[in-house]
């Protein structure tokens, strides 16, 4: 009796559980709704301009600003890195020279000779001597240490006949040519005399009289070498323009300037170079021949490291570049580049690598 009172009471409470369980659901359901709209975000992106990218060559270069100027004192020093004996001088004060006529003969001293005999010699013995190890060693009777000795002695003498025929003690005679058109200011020596090292022999001047000084940046200067083309124009008139050649760069910096000298040869052609004209010159080093770019698409991060951006099918792609030369407005660089992909150019600073790209064309109301 009491089963059948209790199980209608629990069957008719049974529907209005599930109805409450549902409407609990909706009511929470209906408050998050708008907590979830408020965390919903809009998706972040950039404007930018693209364009293809472009091979081409670039070439690197130093540049400087001075004035024309007699030549005084700042003749070519003819002057040798060692000690030499003078076997001929083939040129007197005064005399006009072209661009690869000989000026002087000199040969190595003696004592030059036989340090270059002498770390020849030691080379020849060590060699030997590793042989002889080399064949002890066959029969075990060297060690692995001597072995190791041995080989390090050639090594030894290797580097040591190396340096000698850096330094030019292993030639016999060396002839010296003139670098350049010029007058032959002054001979300081004669057949048969010593020179020590960086004792001057005789000294050059452009044949015009007048050279070019013009100043650079110290890391430049480190870069320029004597007999080097330069490309010269007046600053005020560019339409005056001539090839010119590296005489001399100054081994000092100048207080005054902050900049290094480097002294032109000027040709006899050029009759518009007069003394106190401005002049500005550039110094080809190299050419680049690759990836060329602007320069505004290149960015550097906090350490200096340079790289670009690229869109990837609408998409921030960022490459780690190097630098390899700069040009006015332009760059040349190198890196794992992707050539089918567009470079950024413009809206670069803003990105982050995979944002997502809105393309701007060149006219205006033309953006993706």
């Amino acid at each position: 009796m009491t089963q059948r009172s209790i199980s209608p009471f629990v069957a008719v409470c049974r529907v209005p559980a599930r109805t409450a369980a549902c409407l609990l659901l909706c009511a929470c359901a209906f408050a998050l709704a708008p907590a979830a709209s408020a965390r919903a975000e809009p998706a972040v992106s950039a404007l930018v301009r693209v364009q293809t990218l472009q091979r081409g060559e670039l070439t690197q270069s130093v540049d400087g600003v001075g004035t024309v100027q007699t030549a005084g004192g700042r003749t070519l020093q003819v002057s040798f890195a060692r000690p030499v004996l003078v076997r001929e001088v083939l040129v007197r004060a005064g005399q006009t020279v072209r661009r690869g006529e000989p000026l002087l003969v000199v040969a190595a001293t003696p004592a030059a000779r036989a340090t270059y005999l002498e770390a020849s010699d030691a080379l020849r013995f060590a060699r030997a001597q590793l042989q002889r190890v080399q064949a002890l060693a066959k029969q075990q009777l060297a060690t692995r240490s001597q072995l190791d000795a041995a080989r390090k002695a050639v090594a030894d003498a290797r580097a040591a006949l190396a340096a000698a025929t850096a330094q030019g003690l292993g030639r016999l005679l060396q002839r010296v040519d003139a670098p350049f058109d010029g007058v032959v200011d002054a001979v300081a020596t004669a057949p048969g005399a010593r020179l020590a090292a960086g004792v001057t022999a005789l000294s050059l001047a452009p044949s015009t009289g007048l050279q070019a000084v013009v100043g650079v940046d110290p890391h430049d200067a480190l870069r320029l070498r004597a007999g080097s083309v330069a490309h010269l124009r007046a600053v005020f008139d560019p339409s005056e323009k001539t090839r010119a050649t590296v005489l001399s760069v100054a081994g000092r910096v100048d207080p005054a300037s902050g900049r290094v000298d480097v002294a032109l040869a000027l040709p006899a052609t050029a009759h518009w170079l007069l003394p106190g004209l401005a002049v500005q010159a550039s110094m080809p080093l190299r050419a680049w021949r690759g990836w060329v770019v602007p320069r505004q698409s290149v960015l550097r991060d906090a350490q200096g490291r340079a790289y670009v951006f690229q869109d990837d099918h609408g998409r921030a792609r960022r490459v780690a570049v190097e630098v390899e030369a700069d040009e006015g407005e332009r760059s040349a660089i190198s890196g794992p580049l992707q050539p089918a992909l567009p470079l950024v150019v413009l809206g670069n600073y803003e990105l982050r690598d995979g944002m997502a790209l809105r393309l701007a064309a060149a006219r205006a109301g033309q953006a993706r």
